[in-house]
C-alpha cells in the first residue's frame, strides 16, 4: 500500500512520518536547513514477519507549502491512501483546503486524518478543529475517514495511528496487475556502479528483471536491470507498489529523464497532445471557466501547459462537470480512468480536475455532437459497457488497436469482450483491426453482392462494377474503408472475383454487340502479343489500320465497360495482364531490404520501356497498390 501526506506547511507531516517509520524523509540539505519539506519524501513500513513488498507500506511525504503544490501533486499521484494531517492549534488552513479538493479531485476514497499537535491544546479545542475536519471532509471522497489525535514527539496516538494504517493495509484489494506495465517517474538520478536508476509508483500492470521498455514521451527503449520495490530487493514490481528500476539502455547517456516522464510497456508508449475528458470545476472558485482558458494539467508525475475546450455552450460555473477537450503543449501519456488536477495559468490555484476518457485522438474526425457520444460511452465503468455504447453510436466498427490501447488491454483481455458483444475483428486494407458487430458485416457482405448481381442485370455488356462507384449502388453505405474490406473478404472466399478495377460474381461474362465483340477480340490479340509492353494508340491504329476516330472512342469505351484498362493517356492493357504486372511489383519489392523501389528497378523487373514503366506506376499510385515516397515506390497491402 502506498500512504502519502497532505496538509498545510508546518503541521507535523514529517514529523509523523518519522514517528511512524523511524525515518527522517527531509532528505535534502535545504529541507534540513530550514525546518521545511521542499520535495517528496520516501519512508516504508514492513508489516510484522513482511517477507515481500506487497506486506510494506511505502509513504510519501509531501510538501505543504503554496508555492510546492506542484511536487505535492507529483506525489499523491498513483497512492492507495491518504494521510491529512491539520494541526489542532491552527485547524484546517487554505493548503488543507487545496489538499483535500486535490485528493478529491484524484478520487481517493482511502484515508485518515491525524490530528497533529493537540498535546498544545487543550481538549475542547481538539474536539472544535476535529469537528470543523469532518464537515470539511463531508463533501469530499474522503467523507467519513477517521481522526486520530496524535502528538509526534511524546509519540500520542502514534501506536492508534500506525494500527489503522496496518489495518488498511491488511484490508486493501490488490491491484489488478494484467494491464501493460506504467510506472510513473518522480526521480531520476545516476547511481555510482550502478548506472540510471528512476523511481516512480507502478500505476499498472507488472515488470520483471531483464524486460525491455520505453520511456515515454521520448521513446527511448532500456531494459530492466535491476528492481527495488517497497525498500526491498525483488524480481518483480507490480502495481500499487513504489519502486526504483535500474535500466540499462544504449542511448540512455544522450537522453535526459525528467520528473513527468513514464516508463512503459512498449504497447503503450503512444501519447498524445489531445486528451479528451469528464471535467469538473471546483465548487469554491469565484468565476466561471471560460473555453480556450490556458491552464497547467497535472497527471502521474507530469505537469504540462495547456488549454481547455469545453464541449459545451458557454463557461463552465462553479461545481459544475462537463465533457471537455485537453489541448496540450506537449506529449501526455494517458489511459482511459486517469485522474487528472487542473491548476490555473500562473500555478498559483486549483481550478478543478476530472478524469480522461480519450487519452488517444479518436482515428477519425468527429462532429462536436459525435464526440460528445464518444465520451458518454467511454465514461462507461467497464470496457464491455464502453464498448458497446461505442458500437451503438458509431455503428461502422470502432478501431481495436485504439480501443484497447485507451483501455490497456492486451489481446488476452481484449477477446472475451469481443466474443461477449458478438463482434467480428475486420482487418482494413491497411493493417488496421476494426471491431463489428457480426450480423451487420455479414449483412454489408449480403448487400454487396445483391447489388452487383443487379448491376450485372441491368448492364451486362459490362464485366463488372467500377470498385471505385460501388458505394453508388447501395442505399446507406459504409465508410469506404470498411467497404473495401468487405470487398476483400468477398474475393478472399471466392464470392466475387476483381478484375482490374472491377468486381463481377464468379462465371459472370459479359455480353457485347456481335460488332464490339469482334473488335474487341481484334485488339485483344494484338495486345496479347505484345504482352506486357502495351502499345500506346497511335502504335495500335498502325498496326490495326483502323481509324483513330474510331479506335479511340471504342478503347475508352471498353475501358468503361471493364474489358480493358486504361492505365495513361493512349495507353490500354488486358485486365489479366495489368493483373500480372501488379503481382510483379509485389515480387520486386519483396526482393528489396527496404521494400521500395525506382521506376528503373520496376522496368528492368518487368522488361518494358522507361514511358510505359512510368504510366503504370502512376496508375498504380492512383488505385492504391502502390505509394510514392520522393523517387521510390513501396506496395501498400495487400490489394
Amino acid at each position: 500500500m502506498i500512504v502519502a501526506t497532505a496538509g498545510h506547511v508546518d503541521h507535523g507531516k514529517t514529523s509523523l512520518i518519522r514517528a511512524l517509520t523511524g525515518v527522517d524523509t527531509d532528505r535534502l540539505p535545504e529541507e534540513r536547513a530550514r525546518g521545511m519539506t521542499i520535495d517528496l519524501g520516501f519512508a516504508y513500513l514492513p508489516l510484522p514477519g513482511a517477507s515481500d513488498p506487497s506486506q510494506v507500506i511505502g509513504f510519501v511525504d509531501v510538501p505543504g507549502h503554496e508555492r510546492f503544490v506542484r511536487n505535492m501533486l507529483a506525489g499523491v499521484a498513483g497512492i492507495d491512501f491518504a494521510l491529512l494531517v491539520v494541526a489542532a492549534d491552527d485547524g484546517p488552513m487554505p493548503q488543507t483546503r487545496e489538499h483535500l479538493a486535490i485528493l478529491n479531485l484524484l478520487g481517493i476514497k482511502r484515508g485518515a486524518v491525524a490530528l497533529s499537535k493537540v498535546d498544545r491544546v487543550e481538549a475542547a479545542r481538539a474536539t472544535d478543529v476535529e469537528q470543523e475536519i469532518l464537515a470539511l471532509l463531508a463533501e469530499t471522497s474522503l467523507a467519513g475517514s477517521p481522526v486520530v489525535p496524535c502528538a509526534a514527539p511524546s509519540g500520542l496516538g502514534i501506536a492508534e495511528l500506525r494500527a489503522l494504517l496496518l489495518a488498511a493495509q491488511a484490508e486493501r484489494a490488490a491491484r489488478i496487475d494484467d494491464g501493460g506495465f506504467r510506472l510513473a517517474i518522480d526521480r531520476s538520478f545516476v547511481l555510482e556502479g550502478a548506472g540510471r536508476v528512476v523511481t516512480g509508483t507502478v500505476y499498472s500492470g507488472a515488470v520483471s528483471v531483464g524486460q525491455s521498455l520505453k520511456v515515454a514521451p521520448s521513446g527511448l527503449e532500456v531494459r530492466v536491470r535491476s528492481i527495488h520495490s517497497q525498500n526491498q530487493q525483488a524480481q518483480t514490481a507490480r502495481a500499487g507498489e513504489r519502486c526504483g528500476i535500474n535500466l540499462a539502455g544504449a542511448d540512455l547517456r544522450r537522453y535526459e529523464l525528467h520528473r513527468g516522464d513514464w516508463l512503459v510497456s512498449p504497447a503503450l508508449a503512444t501519447t498524445a497532445t489531445r486528451v479528451g475528458v469528464r471535467l469538473q470545476l471546483n465548487a469554491s472558485e469565484s468565476k466561471a471557466l471560460r473555453d480556450r482558458a490556458s491552464v497547467h494539467v497535472h497527471l502521474g508525475a507530469a505537469d504540462i501547459g495547456g488549454r481547455v475546450g469545453l464541449l459545451q455552450d458557454g463557461p463552465l460555473a462553479p461545481g459544475a462537470e462537463c465533457f471537455a477537450v485537453l489541448t496540450l503543449d506537449s506529449p501526455l501519456l494517458a489511459v482511459r480512468g486517469d485522474r487528472f488536477v487542473l491548476r490555473d495559468q500562473a500555478a498559483t490555484r486549483t481550478l478543478g480536475g476530472g478524469e480522461v476518457l480519450e487519452p488517444l485522438p479518436f482515428p477519425r474526425s468527429l462532429s462536436r455532437i459525435k464526440r460528445i457520444a464518444l465520451l458518454e460511452a467511454m465514461a462507461q465503468a467497464t470496457p464491455t459497457l464502453a464498448l458497446g455504447c461505442l458500437l451503438k453510436r458509431l455503428p461502422e466498427g470502432i478501431e481495436a488497436e485504439w480501443f484497447a490501447r485507451s483501455w490497456n488491454l492486451d489481446r488476452e483481455r481484449l477477446a472475451p469482450i469481443v466474443t461477449a458483444l458478438g463482434l467480428l475483428e475486420v482487418t482494413l486494407a491497411d493493417g488496421e483491426r476494426l471491431l463489428v458487430p457480426e450480423r451487420m458485416w455479414l449483412a454489408l457482405q449480403e448487400r454487396l453482392l445483391d447489388a452487383i448481381a443487379k448491376h450485372h442485370a441491368e448492364t451486362p455488356e459490362q464485366t463488372g462494377i467500377l470498385e471505385a462507384q460501388i458505394s453508388r449502388a447501395l442505399s446507406s453505405p459504409p465508410p469506404p474503408r470498411l467497404l473495401r474490406a468487405a470487398c476483400d473478404a468477398l474475393v478472399r472466399a471466392g464470392s466475387l472475383q476483381r478484375k482490374a478495377s472491377h468486381l463481377c460474381l464468379p462465371g459472370h461474362r459479359a455480353v457485347l454487340a456481335l460488332a464490339d465483340q469482334k473488335l474487341l477480340d481484334t485488339v485483344s490479340v494484338e495486345l496479347r502479343r505484345l504482352g506486357h509492353q502495351a502499345p500506346a494508340l497511335q502504335d495500335l491504329h498502325e498496326t490495326l489500320k483502323i481509324e483513330i476516330d474510331v479506335l479511340r472512342p471504342f478503347l475508352e469505351r471498353m475501358a468503361q465497360l471493364g474489358h480493358l484498362t486504361k492505365v495513361g493517356r493512349y495507353r490500354y492493357y488486358l485486365p489479366p495482364d495489368i493483373d500480372e504486372l501488379a503481382a510483379l511489383a509485389r515480387t520486386l519489392a519483396s526482393s528489396l531490404e527496404d521494400g521500395s523501389f525506382t521506376a528503373a528497378q520496376y522496368r528492368d523487373h518487368c522488361g518494358i520501356g522507361r514511358n510505359t514503366a512510368i504510366e503504370l506506376l502512376e496508375y498504380f499510385d492512383r488505385i492504391g497498390l502502390t505509394q510514392r515516397r520522393g523517387q521510390a515506390r513501396r506496395v501498400r497491402g495487400e490489394r
